[in-house]
């Protein structure tokens, strides 16, 4: 089964020096067990049609034009897509959104699952001035902009930096001093890797696996800026950022490939959720 945290859980799981020895194994969702189709499925070999958007994690050196779209990309071949920042190589530090939103006001109503597969097709490593990375990232979200104006979700965060905190697994949290909390690690390599995550409001719970293998995460709620719009909808985001390069350093691009998306809306009362969703707690 797919585990999942609520806030509760995530606060016993993420208790300081604990989080080594409760990374528990976790068996693969079994779809073909669904005996009737979720009110929405969605899925893809690559990731045409999602939108491209230059995020907050930028640094320009000094001398340095500030980052700009122009800095970022997205490509798709029809098997895969790749997730590019600092296309240019400049020294800049460059965050590549890549995302998918449906406006839909019953997205409160059903449990959210996302799935795909993703790899480096490059290993950073200390002193590569030609491909480097800071982090890999995503998310999964339902925004409400009618009443509380608030994004409820999850976040993780893969550091991939190669001199600070390689490979360390983070989730987003809720946490007044530093957002980004470790939950666990992931040593960086070239092999693809099978990414779910799990969204359920109604509970206020979510679910973060890679491999099978399952991290902690947090339910929280994010505040947005005025220029979202008030419809209810519903998001899952892919990231990348290239690596900082200080004020003296060598910029470097970043890339990450992601294949084999599938966003699934699935009702309480279906039978993939209540045989292969069960709730710790409950």
């Amino acid at each position: 089964m797919l585990p999942y945290t609520s806030r509760r859980d995530f606060l016993k799981l993420a208790g300081a020096g604990a989080m080594g020895h409760l990374l528990v194994p976790a068996r693969r969702l079994q779809f073909d067990l669904l005996v009737a189709d979720p009110p929405r499925d969605e899925s893809g070999a690559d990731l045409s049609g999602w939108t491209v958007v230059l995020g907050d994690g930028t640094y320009a050196a000094p001398g340095e034009a500030p980052v700009t779209i122009d800095d970022i990309a997205t490509v798709h071949d029809g098997t895969a897509s790749e997730l590019r920042a600092n296309i240019l190589r400049r020294r800049i530090m460059a965050h590549n959104i890549t995302y998918r939103r449906i406006r839909d006001s019953s997205a409160f109503d059903f449990t959210h699952l996302f799935e795909c597969a993703f790899r480096l097709p490059y290993l950073p490593a200390i002193g590569n001035s030609d491909e480097n990375a800071q982090t890999f990232e995503g998310g999964l979200f339902i925004w409400d902009g009618v009443t509380t104006r608030l994004d409820y979700g999850l976040a993780f965060q893969w550091g991939l930096n190669p001199w600070e905190r390689f490979g360390e697994m983070r989730c987003w949290t809720d946490s007044s001093d530093e957002h980004w909390q470790p939950v666990g690690q992931l040593q960086p390599d070239t092999a693809w890797h099978q990414l779910q995550l799990i969204l359920d409001f109604q509970r206020q719970a979510t679910g973060f696996a890679i491999d099978g293998r399952r991290f902690p995460s947090q339910f929280v709620a994010i505040p947005k800026s005025d220029t979202w719009g008030a419809a209810i909808s519903a998001g899952v985001q892919l990231e990348v950022i290239s690596i900082y390069p200080g004020e003296s350093g060598a910029g470097a691009q970043h890339r990450a490939q992601v294949k084999d998306w599938r966003w699934q809306w699935i009702d309480a009362d279906s039978y993939v959720y209540q045989t292969h969703l069960p709730f710790i707690g409950n």
